[in-house]
């Protein structure tokens, strides 16, 4: 289980954190995409950016991520 996010995210430490990683939490997502929270987890629900549920809670795919973010280091299956 991911633990809880305690640090202010920006989006060179989102990225450092994700890494080697399949799924994302949401406000990772919106570190590296630099966006809101909210905006991200709308985005989900309207079906615009990938994620799993998770319980309560959705996960974004880091391959996806790192592909709108336009750099590499999404495989963290290979």
């Amino acid at each position: 289980m991911t633990k809880p996010i305690t640090w202010t995210p920006d989006a060179k430490d989102a990225l450092k954190r994700i890494t080697g990683r399949l799924f994302a939490t949401v406000t990772e997502a919106a570190a590296v995409l630099e966006q809101d929270p909210r905006t991200v987890r709308k985005a989900i629900i309207a079906g615009e950016i990938p994620a799993v549920r998770a319980g309560s809670t959705y996960r974004v795919p880091t391959k996806w991520i790192f592909e709108m973010a336009g750099v590499g280091g999404g495989d963290a299956a290979a």
